[in-house]
């Protein structure tokens, strides 16, 4: 992570938007988050590009997308021994390249590598990427005995490593633009952490998300975020080496506030939280960049009088949506992001 990360409220966005074209995604979020433009998920263009399936392909053959289809198999028709034996020889012996993403499963990241290559080299300062984290895809995906391979320890090892892999290979692709690169592992399942329905201990997950980022920082520079739109032991995160902690503060942010040394801890170390200020599943079309800089700021104030320095909680923020949008319809993306970039100037304007 570079030294002088100090985001100071830019805005940037996680993961879907609606759109089935990828230019004019593309185009909607370069107009609009200016300082960390990110590249778009295109779900309804092709289920392909769903979470799992689309970082299939960097796994092979340990897991295999269906064409066209949501659905990600394991082993590819080999044992499970012999789709490990494969896996590990790419993963050691092969180039990263073979991690990287397919054109025919992410049209919205090769439109965005062409629109950044084609703009002026002082536009866009930062440039955001994503991969799926191995929590959630190794609870996404079921083995032959029905049980998801987050369970299987050696086989879970192994999607965390390959998708640490595919995060340097998009950083690598990414920072050849010219700009520095942060990529969040997005972990939705991180949300059900210490419920019945995800029963994986602390340490496990903390091995897992350390082998990913492990993977990922040996291979390229990056600065690496987490997104989780629920609720979840922030500590967790912290723990486990993440750069940057993405929540649902509009929805959760009261939570984080369980939180302050952890949270201390990661602004010390040069980190940051990004702020999912403005909501996206619960977005109903009347809120105001006013009002949700208010409860941003409330929630600032209440790390405050936990003893955080308001510097450190100014020069580290980022602003985000709250979560995809790939569900919504282009109009309410398009006003969520400009919501997202009217917040972060507030911000600047009466934080920092």
């Amino acid at each position: 992570m570079p030294d002088d990360f100090k985001p100071s409220f830019a805005a940037t966005g996680i993961g879907t938007l609606p759109h089935r074209d990828p230019k004019a995604a593309v185009s909607d979020v370069l107009t609009r988050l200016k300082d960390m433009p990110y590249w778009p998920q295109l779900p309804q263009l092709d289920p392909g590009e769903d979470m799992n399936p689309q970082y299939a392909p960097a796994l092979a053959p340990l897991l295999t997308a269906a064409a066209g289809s949501r659905e990600v198999t394991p082993f590819g028709g080999l044992s499970r021994e012999e789709a490990l034996a494969a896996f590990y020889e790419r993963l050691f012996g092969g180039s990263l390249d073979s991690f990287a993403l397919e054109p025919a499963m992410a049209a919205g990241y090769f439109a965005f590598l062409e629109a950044v290559q084609e703009a002026p080299a002082d536009a866009f300062p930062w440039l955001k990427g994503h991969v799926t984290g191995p929590i959630t895809m190794g609870l996404g995906v079921a083995g032959p005995d029905d049980k998801a391979l987050l369970y299987d320890d050696e086989v879970a090892e192994a999607i965390a490593r390959g998708l640490g892999a595919a995060a340097a290979a998009q950083a690598q692709r990414l920072s050849a633009l010219g700009r520095p690169v942060m990529i969040f592992f997005d972990e939705p399942a991180l949300s059900g952490f210490g419920s019945a329905f995800t029963p994986i201990s602390r340490e496990r997950v903390l091995a897992l998300l350390g082998a990913s980022f492990e993977e990922a920082r040996a291979r390229a520079d990056m600065v690496i975020g987490v997104h989780c739109c629920g609720n979840t032991d922030w500590s967790l995160l912290v723990d486990a080496g993440a750069d940057v902690l993405n929540l649902d503060s509009e929805g959760f942010g009261q939570h984080l506030l369980l939180y302050p040394e952890s949270v201390r801890a990661l602004l010390e170390r040069g980190g940051a939280v990004a702020w999912g200020a403005v909501p996206t599943a619960e977005y109903k079309g009347n809120e105001t960049a006013k009002g949700l800089w208010a409860s941003l700021h409330a929630l600032l104030k209440g790390l405050e009088d936990k003893g955080l320095p308001h510097e450190l909680l100014a020069t580290q923020a980022l602003v985000t949506p709250a979560c995809g949008m790939g569900t919504l319809s282009e109009d309410q993306s398009r006003a969520i992001l400009d919501l997202t970039a009217q917040v972060s100037q507030l911000a600047r304007e009466h934080y920092l």
